[in-house]
């Protein structure tokens, strides 16, 4: 409700309006009363009141200076005079000044309720514009952090400033662990008719604002629309562990909620955790190659990378059929002889499965693969010319063909090879950058030196020599290195049982990596934990 200061220096005038005002009803809150123009003005500071009552005629300042200095200081300030009849003139003057109305000694009950009325509607205006366009300010700051989140995604450059924006509205994120999910709505789910009839943006909006309420209840975090089909949210997390479980618990109830709520379904893409807001491009591509597999496995579901990729569904089958001498041929770069070994391969897979949904599958298993090597190695752009993976896979499960699916696959495993044949030579002018670019984003996996060989296309002998003469190390050293660095840093800012982050962190077994940790600090990974949390707390 408004509030309103009265100032006059006649104690019984004081009292009088008050009575009169609080008569009225609770439309209005008296902050404050004032015997002159000087304490007034010491109120008006402590008390912000959005109406002054004031008398002309005052000691010391009369009503026309506390006007005039008010106004100046307080510009929204709304001022009503109080003069008597022989005072007209000074009331005169006060209106052209700004004053909003005034009012006659004696002041008359009905004339001062209407005077009251009426700023109490202006006030009423103001603040509702106030809000609007308070709302517009955010809204467009909303969306220009979004924009901005998704062209510094495109750009595969996610900095700083993208964080400071999103803190001017409100959205802090200063956990050190970052993840993000990819929300697509299922359009299967829906009767075709209703969603021709509605703009697609709209259910994407909707989907956007049930996201983010769900996040703001149980963690910190940003969603925002991303494409015309895809919802992103990022979400900070205080640690790796337990953060990956409640985001996942979070998506799932997403999933079950909007679909309760609302009739349709969805299907979510989760990445693994990353630390630090420069490596949440890691999680986010993860987290829409894990949304690939909506295509293999059908949608309303949650899709983990991890768990949902690495274990369940690529590998449970992917080797099922001979794909070993297509992949050689491929991973070589030999041209070769690739269009016979593509058509034994489809043939095989046609010849074998059960389903047309099989053969679907499996080869979008193959290319979600090598979607993933040929992003590792920066040549998905030449592979694809441009065309967007997911608008791929589904051009290849509307195949009903052999001879159109056999042709596709030629066209498609054949530019790869002939990509990836071109490269190699490139590679090999530097193929020890290319190798710390994969390291650094796996080395939580079992790689072997032979693996990452093989990976830049060099012979493990002689990929070792140009290591340790680059580096100065071996590449087990380097491995070490940063398994190490990274456990060091789990132990010192979560609370991680050591056998879980000794898993995490690349290591078989924790007496491997007690020993390993104890070899490079000199202190078990328990003291080490201890030691650092007892500098921080001297």
């Amino acid at each position: 409700m408004p509030t309103i200061m009265i100032v006059d220096d006649e104690a019984i005038f004081r009292r009088g309006l008050r009575a009169m005002i609080a008569a009225a009803g609770d439309d209005w809150t008296i902050v404050a009363d004032a015997r002159d123009g000087y304490e007034a003005l010491e109120l008006l500071e402590k008390h912000r009141p959005d109406v002054v009552l004031t008398d002309i005629r005052m000691p010391r300042m009369d009503g026309l200076q506390l006007q005039k200095i008010a106004r100046e200081r307080f510009p929204e300030l709304q001022v009503v005079v109080i003069s008597g009849y022989e005072d007209f003139s000074y009331a005169q003057q006060s209106m052209r000044s700004g004053a909003r109305d005034y009012l006659m000694k004696p002041v008359e009950r009905e004339e001062l309720l209407q005077v009251l009325e009426g700023l109490k509607r202006d006030w009423q205006a103001r603040r509702s514009e106030q809000q609007h366009e308070a709302s517009l300010e955010g809204q467009e700051l909303l969306q220009q952090a979004a924009d901005q989140l998704v062209a510094g995604i495109m750009r595969g450059s996610v900095q700083q400033h993208h964080l400071d924006l999103l803190a001017q509205i409100g959205i802090e994120l200063t956990e050190p662990y970052f993840n993000c999910m990819v929300i697509k709505l299922d359009k299967d789910s829906m009767d075709l008719e209703r969603y021709r009839q509605t703009d697609p943006s709209l259910f994407q909006l909707y989907i956007q604002q049930f996201v983010q309420e769900i996040i703001d209840l149980r963690m910190s975090g940003f969603s925002f629309v991303f494409s015309d089909s895809e919802v992103a949210a990022l979400v900070n997390l205080p640690n790796a562990e337990d953060g990956e479980q409640r985001l996942l618990e979070m998506a799932e109830s997403v999933r079950r909620q909007i679909k309760s709520l609302s009739n349709l379904t969805v299907t979510i893409g989760i990445g693994r955790p990353v630390k630090g807001f420069e490596s949440m491009l890691s999680a986010f591509r993860e987290a829409q190659v894990a949304l690939l597999y909506r295509l293999v496995v059908g949608g309303d579901k949650v899709l983990a990378y991890e768990q949902a990729v690495k274990q369940q569904f690529f590998k449970s089958e992917r080797r099922k059929w001979s794909w070993e001498a297509l992949e050689q041929a491929i991973n070589e770069g030999r041209l070769q002889g690739i269009n016979e070994l593509v058509d034994s391969v489809v043939a095989e897979l046609c010849d074998h499965a059960h389903t047309p949904e099989q053969v679907h599958q499996q080869i979008c298993k193959l290319l979600i693969h090598y979607y993933e090597l040929s992003e590792d190695l920066g040549i998905a752009k030449a592979w694809l010319g441009g065309r967007d993976i997911r608008g791929l896979l589904i051009e290849i499960c509307s195949i009903s063909s052999r001879a159109e699916l056999t042709e596709q696959c030629r066209q498609l495993f054949g530019s790869l090879t002939a990509v990836i044949a071109a490269g190699s030579k490139q590679l090999e002018n530097d193929p020890i950058s290319t190798a710390l670019r994969y390291l650094k984003r796996h080395y939580v996996e079992p790689i072997t030196l032979t693996d990452i060989a093989d990976r830049v296309y060099l012979n493990a002998a002689y990929f070792s020599t140009l290591f340790k003469q680059r580096l100065g190390k071996t590449f087990i050293e380097y491995m070490t290195e940063l398994r190490i660095a990274d456990a060091k840093q789990r132990l010192a800012s979560t609370d991680e049982k050591i056998a879980r982050l000794a898993e995490s962190t690349g290591f078989s077994n924790i007496r491997h990596f007690n020993r390993v940790f104890k070899n490079e600090t000199g202190v078990t990974p328990k003291k080490y934990r201890e030691r650092i949390r007892q500098q921080h707390k001297s």
